[in-house]
């Protein structure tokens, strides 16, 4: 099960919703600003995780609010003969982000909306392959980008494992080197990967309109090579 993580900004400081607010935006201005610079991967899950803790504590606040436990018996109305109570004391942290919850999410979903637009464009440009063809069985591999800037980028990857790899961001494929083009040296460099070990999987892979690969385009790079790697294996 994964952890859902707490956010810096209700974590830290005192419990006033001017406070939180103040915090929250200034993390969706920085995060704003990194995703410009292109590091789509870094916002992306920050993003995620935070949207996460915010529908894990909306619906929680659903329930509460239904959940007599979570208020204190202060007494009894012998008129009515109905049970009188209070807010639990001890939920002051609840009180501040039951009123700052629903615009946190309506922003980190607007934020969430941006990242998406980018990932769209950076995926209609690309193209993924196996080099020189897929193989029989799933193995540890490589990564050869192309970018239009006439760069090779290299990355490596181990084999994803069921018990192991729960989604795409645990897929992880590490960068090796970043080296000018050159047809003549990648097919030599191809030849002897398959010489040296014919079971790994090799991808070439052609990204036609961005040419940031790390902590940017490899997400969606990342994302699509793992769920072509289950869709061919079945791990």
């Amino acid at each position: 099960m994964k952890n859902i993580k707490t956010p810096s900004w209700i974590l830290e400081g005192p419990l006033d919703y001017e406070y939180k607010s103040y915090k929250m935006f200034s993390e969706l201005e920085d995060l704003g600003r990194q995703l410009n610079i292109g590091r789509l991967f870094y916002v992306l899950n920050t993003v995620d995780d935070t949207l996460d803790y915010l529908y894990r504590y909306d619906a929680e606040k659903m329930h509460s609010n239904e959940d007599l436990s979570n208020y204190e018996l202060t007494g009894i109305d012998w008129q009515t003969f109905s049970l009188e109570f209070s807010d639990d004391p001890n939920i002051e942290r609840d009180d501040v982000m039951d009123r700052l919850c629903d615009l946190a999410i309506d922003k980190y979903e607007e934020l969430h909306g941006k990242i998406r637009n980018i990932w769209r464009d950076i995926d209609l440009g690309l193209s993924i392959s196996y080099v020189p063809h897929k193989p029989y069985f799933l193995a540890d591999g490589f990564v050869f980008i192309q970018t239009p800037d006439n760069m090779l980028h290299s990355y490596y990857f181990t084999k994803p494992m069921k018990y192991f790899v729960d989604s795409w961001k645990d897929f992880k494929i590490e960068r090796l080197s970043v080296e000018e083009f050159n047809e003549e040296n990648y097919f030599k460099h191809i030849d002897e990967l398959i010489k040296k070990d014919s079971n790994r999987i090799i991808f070439k892979v052609k990204c036609d309109n961005n040419v940031r690969i790390e902590n940017n385009s490899i997400a969606i790079i990342q994302h699509n090579i793992y769920n072509r790697l289950k869709q061919d294996f079945s791990f």
